[in-house]
């Protein structure tokens, strides 16, 4: 695992770790950011609508890389990748699942962890399938007719405009990130801060 909390650091599904969160982040100097401005809100998306957009997505993502036996740096640097796609485009401009699988196979390659692009079509597009299918069985009541699509045929028609697709994707990333490769995570330092906050707290309640 990535993160590695001090014992006396409040859980992080905890009201007061997320509060100390917001702290460190906030006496970091990191600059604040108007979810009015992002592209999708703009076009006329709900911010409840956006963020589930990226939640569900970012599920994916990890669910993915996790199938395709991806170091968890390479699942952050992926993460990474898709926020800062959708901080310059809109979700109506781009299939957000496809930006996704451009994503893996760009951080997979960043981090030094590369995978065939075949293997990652393949898998991903089994795993929307089960995504959708599951979707549509819960909307349906368990209906049989809900079962996944058929697997794609690497030497299908559909197989290859879908890889035309994720490459052209790929490079549209590369550009939307300015080519910035190298992310420094925050890990350390928030797990720092927190620390740090959580000192402070401690120390202030002995008073």
């Amino acid at each position: 695992s990535l993160l590695s909390f001090p014992s006396h650091v409040p859980p992080p599904h905890s009201s007061l770790f997320s509060t100390l969160i917001m702290s460190a982040l906030a006496v970091s100097g990191v600059p604040t950011f108007d979810i009015k401005e992002l592209p999708s809100i703009k076009d006329g998306m709900s911010v409840e609508e956006e963020a589930t957009k990226r939640k569900k997505t970012s599920r994916f993502i990890e669910e993915a890389c996790r199938i395709l036996k991806l170091p968890r740096v390479a699942t952050a640097t992926a993460l990474v990748f898709f926020h800062r796609f959708y901080a310059k485009h809109s979700f109506g401009k781009h299939d957000r699942f496809e930006v996704a699988v451009a994503c893996i196979l760009l951080a997979a390659k960043t981090e030094e962890s590369p995978r065939k692009v075949v293997n990652v079509l393949e898998e991903c597009h089994k795993l929307r399938s089960r995504a959708m299918a599951a979707g549509r069985m819960n909307n349906q009541g368990n209906s049989p007719n809900t079962a996944p699509s058929e697997p794609l045929d690497p030497k299908g028609e559909e197989f290859t405009k879908l890889k035309e697709r994720i490459l052209l994707l790929e490079r549209v990333v590369l550009h939307t990130i300015g080519f910035e490769l190298s992310v420094d995570h925050p890990y350390k330092f928030i797990v720092d801060r927190v620390g740090f906050l959580a000192d402070v707290i401690f120390t202030v309640e002995l008073f």
